[in-house]
């Protein structure tokens, strides 16, 4: 029998669960390798998802990245668990990052990351779970262990695989005897190893009884401590915790109580992978309480495998706007085709539009011009806006002209409002003041995104107009996101921020050269040429542009100014300076 278990720890790595973490009269729940045969394996999600099942201790793999950081993950190799190839060991974190691990399971699964040691062992401690290490890789003990005493789980993990030097550096490590034991233990043999002090774990993993829930619930009457599974919803109904317990209660929670009560059992439910609750939401998508339908909308857009569009069909023509206004927003957000929506464009009420409008700028499919124009003078600011969206979407040519001229009518209303507000000597704002100065922002914030959608001239002059537009109003925030959206476009065209630079308002000053600085290398010709100019402030804002851009081509100019030019001396040693730090090799 030893010779068994031996050989399967090795094979398989089973988890060890730590004998004084075990509670009395309570059956522990292992599961091996994460909720393996639900979610992709080692993933965030299926750590949750074991947890969400009911499991205490939970086996996860751990591995060394080339650059020294703890991954999860057994193969080692990835072509099985993700799109890449390779090795984890030989491969840099910032590369495995970007791999699909998930997808080689299901479409449904599509997106997972390979997770960071670290973000396993905060959602461990958050969850309340305990953690069995397969250390997969020879002298990263030291690494696994400063990170569990930085997370504070030390006390709450269990070592296998290659932990040799696990118990030099931590003498606490795996104390309390454990046996393992196959199915089939009978409760004299449980009692023989109680009576030596040792706990008692039935495996069920790697060894043909993986769906013997007869044998598991066997070993629970035997008296074991706890089992070990590759199937937890198994698991958890051999030791007498069915999940479908659980679900019941949250089902109870979310169709009784307060509001944000029920709101959050939906949420809870959403997380539960594997188990037919989609009926459920689509019915509390309809309930009259916006709260509870907007969860249920969240419950729906996230499920796996993904919620088929035509569930929301019933919900788009309810005599209640806040289930039509989900239904749009869920449809959006799942990329629906864009013709499910196009008769809700008629709705009369504003915040259905506004969801149904934002929707359809995520959405493919044909929506007229017709359709969206009106709407971009709607009564609501927030639906101009969200339909500013949806027109740079589906009619970018129409959109490049219409919607610019609709923020600068924007712009000049809020600007009506802060005249007034300063000529009373800036008293407090009335309620629907504030509420109109807002519905302008909000506009605005959307009609600025709209125009990025955009990739023409006429839009980058659009945003030129706003980025480098002076003074402060109710609209000045228009000019910083605008100057942000000009960092990957002013490449094409420096001339408008170089000119920019000798602006009187030093806002408009900074954020052109700021923006410069972020523009690369095919800014720097422009402003070069600027660091002759006669302005005293462009050609210093022009110095430090090539400066904290590391520009080599601007050197030859610094130089011969420290050499013959007082008045920048200091700031073109400064600039030399600094771009020869950025170039060691110099």
């Amino acid at each position: 029998m030893n010779r068994i278990i031996i050989a399967l720890l090795i094979s398989f790595a089973l988890p060890v669960a730590h004998a004084a973490e075990f509670q009395a009269k309570r059956v522990d729940l292992l599961c091996h390798r994460t909720a393996n045969k639900d979610v992709p394996e080692n993933t965030l999600e299926s750590l949750r998802q074991a947890a969400l099942m009911g499991c205490d201790v939970i086996e996860i793999d751990v591995r060394r990245t080339l650059d020294g950081k703890i991954v999860l993950n057994h193969d080692g190799v990835l072509e099985r668990l993700t799109d890449g190839i390779g090795d984890i060991e030989t491969s840099y974190y910032d590369d495995l990052r970007l791999r699909d691990a998930g997808g080689w399971m299901g479409d449904r699964f599509e997106g997972m990351r390979i997770p960071l040691f670290d973000d396993a062992l905060r959602l461990a401690r958050e969850e309340n779970i305990q953690l069995s290490l397969d250390i997969k890789d020879k002298g990263i003990a030291p690494d696994v262990l400063r990170l569990l005493r930085q997370e504070g789980m030390l006390e709450r993990v269990r070592f296998g695989g290659e932990r040799a030097d696990v118990k030099q550096l931590y003498p606490r490590a795996n104390e309390g005897e454990v046996q393992w034991v196959q199915p089939g233990v009978t409760a004299e043999q449980v009692n023989a190893y109680h009576r030596a002090g040792k706990s008692v774990i039935a495996n069920f993993s790697a060894n043909d009884h993986e769906m013997d829930l007869v044998a598991m619930k066997a070993a629970v009457a035997a008296g074991v401590d706890g089992i070990n599974v590759d199937y937890p919803r198994l698991g958890a109904d051999a030791v007498g915790r069915p999940v479908e317990r659980t679900l019941a209660t949250l089902e109870v929670q979310a169709n009784t109580g307060q509001p944000a009560v029920r709101a959050r059992a939906i949420l809870q439910l959403s997380r539960y992978r594997g188990f037919p609750l989609e009926g459920e939401f689509v019915r509390l998508l309809l309930d009259p309480d916006d709260q509870v339908s907007r969860a249920a909308a969240v419950a729906l857009v996230t499920a796996r495998p993904r919620t088929s569009p035509t569930v929301f069909a019933e919900a788009l023509r309810a005599a209640n706007p806040d289930a039509r206004a989900n239904a749009a927003w869920a449809l959006g957000t799942l990329r629906a085709p864009a013709g499910l929506l196009i008769p809700v464009l008629h709705d009369s009420n504003p915040q259905v539009l506004q969801e149904t409008l934002v929707s359809l700028s995520h959405m493919s499919g044909a929506v007229s011009s017709e359709a969206l124009l009106p709407l971009l003078s709607h009564h609501d600011p927030e639906v101009r806006g969200a339909a500013a969206l949806a027109l740079a979407r589906h009619h970018p040519a129409v959109a490049v002209k219409a919607v610019p001229a609709q923020l600068n009518s924007e712009v000049n209303a809020a600007r009506v409002l802060h005249d007034r507000w300063i000529e009373r000597g800036k008293s407090q704002l009335t309620p629907a003041e504030i509420q109109s100065v807002m519905g302008y922002y909000r506009c605005q914030m959307k009609e600025l995104q709209a125009i990025a959608m955009l990739h023409s001239p006429g839009a980058t002059q659009a945003l030129e107009k706003q980025a480098f537009r002076p003074g402060e109003d109710f609209s000045q925030m228009n000019a910083i996101v605008a100057a942000f959206q000009l960092w990957d476009r002013i490449g094409s065209n420096p001339q408008p921020a170089i000119r920019a630079l000798q602006a009187t308002d030093h806002g408009v000053a900074d954020k052109a050269e700021w923006m410069l600085v972020q523009g690369g290398p095919s800014v720097l010709p422009a402003v070069r040429e600027a660091i002759a100019s006669q302005n005293e402030a462009v050609r210093e804002r022009a110095i430090r542009i090539v400066a904290w851009q590391g520009d080599l081509g601007a050197l030859p100019r610094l130089r011969a100014i420290q050499q013959s030019d007082p008045r920048d001396e200091a700031l073109a040693a400064w600039a030399i300076e600094k771009i020869e730090i950025i170039h060691p090799k110099l």
